[in-house]
């Protein structure tokens, strides 16, 4: 599998010439005819899809155990119905790209319509592309993998919606951890072919996108105390229960599900909030989900011992391959992730 050098640095691209005027790297007047003729069937199935994954969580014995459970999930669910990660044609492209297991759909010219900035700047991005300045649509097609284009279309959408949200001094670096485990998660992801640097990404933000969310979401008094929780050494489960009566983890599940991630996404990301040891897992992709997310949060708390063999293995990632993503990730945790284009 190639890798970038180990001691890369994470361009940011320069996106100018005459796209200076751009308020961000998305075009979203060019799709706002399609977006507002589709919106009504996209909110019907936003709410099918939200509401036949909770469901089926809730059917899963170490969570219907819970009295709690059915409170906790529908109080997830509402937290992202309020906050709409992505708009429609984002989910169109995602739910394409990602939505089927096992599966990684190729992505066209007319489906990343609207996009080309964003195409740029991954493309032009040291670990997702190149690492050269890159203003071709075709050449960022031939550059960046299908499903990378897709996660990335997602991370930025959701890092939007957040620009507009109160108490960002409070969830800013909670957001820079969530986009530098997102860079752990695709160095992860990649190694294995039917899963992709693209679902790795989404594993890795989902971290701290839950959390994130929540404290943007809230008021300011709940995000101070969620803030000290966090400076007291609580764990973000703790925090999101005391503090907004939901689990982070829950809150990211659903992020995943809305923004057109099949429903193995879920499963495997919230597994490790309900059991790690034991995880609830039946498919195929659940566990590679599970897996990788696992091992995202070992490596970023630099506890590699906790990581089991079979999470390595379940995701491909041979001993060379461990050994450049733990190095990769020492050197991001020191300088940055560098994606600060992600939330133009």
């Amino acid at each position: 599998m190639d890798s970038p050098d180990d001691d890369e640095k994470t361009a940011t691209p320069e996106i100018l010439d005459d796209d200076r005027v751009a308020p961000g790297l998305v075009d979203e007047a060019d799709v706002q005819d399609s977006e507002d003729s589709n919106k009504d069937s996209f909110d019907i199935q936003l709410e099918q899809t939200l509401k036949e994954t909770e469901e089926a969580v809730l059917t899963l014995d170490q969570v219907n155990s819970n009295p709690d459970a059915t409170k906790l999930w529908l109080a997830a669910g509402e937290v992202v119905r309020d906050f709409k990660p992505v708009p429609w044609f984002i989910w169109r492209l995602s739910n394409f790209v990602l939505g089927r297991a096992g599966h990684i759909g190729e992505v066209s010219e007319g489906l990343v319509f609207g996009l080309r900035r964003l195409m740029f700047a991954v493309a032009s991005d040291s670990v997702l592309g190149s690492g050269e300045k890159v203003n071709s649509v075709r050449k960022a097609l031939s550059l960046v993998p299908s499903d990378v284009i897709a996660a990335a279309a997602v991370v930025h959408a959701i890092c939007r919606r957040l620009a507009k949200k109160p108490h960002e001094r409070i969830w800013k670096p909670i957001l820079d951890d969530a986009l530098l485990r997102a860079q752990i998660g695709f160095r992860v992801g990649r190694q294995c072919e039917s899963f992709g640097g693209g679902r790795g990404m989404l594993a890795g933000f989902a971290g701290r996108a839950g959390l994130t969310v929540l404290i943007a979401g809230g008021d300011l008094d709940s995000a101070r105390k969620a803030l000290e929780l966090l400076a007291t050494g609580k764990t973000i489960k703790e925090t999101g229960l005391l503090v907004y009566k939901c689990d982070p983890l829950q809150v990211s599940a659903m992020l995943l599900t809305a923004s057109g991630i099949g429903r193995d996404a879920a499963f495997g990301t919230v597994s490790f909030a309900i059991d790690p040891d034991n995880p609830p897992l039946v498919s195929e992709e659940q566990k590679r989900w599970f897996a990788t997310f696992q091992i995202v949060e070992f490596v970023r708390a630099n506890e590699i011992a906790r990581i089991p063999e079979t999470s390595w293995e379940i995701v491909n990632c041979s001993d060379d391959d461990r050994s450049r993503i733990i190095d990769a990730a020492k050197i991001a945790v020191r300088r940055g992730h560098g994606w600060h284009w992600m939330q133009a």
